[in-house]
């Protein structure tokens, strides 16, 4: 892939093998790795493609906000079919990327949680295209979505142990329309969410969706899903949601969710949420 391009944390763009940045910044002695040095304790952003293919090195935790944005604008000026990114944490650390969106998504994860970033709002939601090949999650989650397609989404008893077949059920949400009614109550949640109490997994069956310890996050969940019912289509989109726990303490969730609609016997229907975390931390300030 060449010497590829450093970005600074300014934001400018560099050639890789180019000695003038390290003669400005008075660091190019003989033998000295200044890329390496730059990656991993300035942070620079390297990044070498070739044709579609292109290879990030970073270290989340000291990338700048300029940094990023540079990076993002050279993401979407090649749009590259493949991404590999390395970054610095304790250790190296290597994932693969389908698109330059999934990329930047996944960039963002690693930037906000290393420096503890807080978001403009306190739920944001993305629509993702229903296309696996472009996104590691979905194609996770690309078979429980091709039984719905296979099935027309007709709701059986089996739908759980199916989710459990397809080790999804610790990240699954289970909820019931009941017939002549606008409700959603919780028949399942899974034991892999961890922003409320444990014993919440239990207590929240039978209450409603908004009937939550974070009533805000409640309703804005709610309100993603009563979408997905109403199109009574597939619903594949990326949150990032601030979510308070009974204590007041904030954390702060990235995840890709796929939420399907089902249909039951007579009017009743279903809906299933299994969603993918890429990052959670708590906030130090809410």
């Amino acid at each position: 892939m060449g010497f590829g391009t450093l970005i600074d944390d300014k934001g400018e763009a560099w050639p890789a093998g180019s000695g003038e940045l390290p003669r400005r910044l008075g660091r190019s002695p003989p033998e000295f790795d200044f890329v390496g040095h730059a990656v991993r304790n300035l942070g620079f952003v390297l990044l070498r493609q070739r044709g579609q293919s292109m290879h990030l090195s970073f270290r989340p935790a000291l990338m700048t906000p300029p940094t990023l944005g540079t990076l993002f604008y050279r993401l979407a000026e090649a749009m590259p079919e493949r991404l590999l990114l390395s970054y610095l944490e304790s250790d190296w650390r290597h994932e693969m990327m389908r698109s330059a969106h999934e990329a930047m998504l996944r960039l963002e994860d690693l930037v906000y949680a290393s420096s503890g970033w807080r978001p403009a709002s306190n739920y944001l939601v993305q629509r993702h295209p229903l296309l696996p090949r472009k996104h590691s999650a979905l194609q996770s989650l690309g078979p429980l979505l091709a039984i719905w397609y296979v099935t027309s989404g007709v709701w059986t008893d089996n739908v759980r142990d199916l989710l459990a077949t397809l080790d999804l059920l610790d990240r699954a949400v289970v909820l019931q329309n009941p017939a002549r009614s606008s409700r959603l109550v919780f028949d399942y949640r899974g034991a892999s969410f961890s922003f409320y109490p444990k014993c919440w997994n239990l207590l929240a069956i039978g209450r409603d969706l908004e009937d939550q310890p974070d009533r805000d996050y409640g309703v804005r969940t709610a309100q993603a899903y009563r979408e997905a019912l109403d199109e009574g289509e597939p619903r594949f989109e990326a949150v990032d949601a601030v979510i308070r726990a009974p204590d007041n303490r904030a954390r702060r969730s990235r995840y890709d969710r796929l939420i399907l609609p089902w249909r039951g016997s007579g009017n009743e229907r279903f809906l299933t949420g299994v969603s993918v975390l890429r990052a959670t931390y708590q906030l130090q300030s809410a």
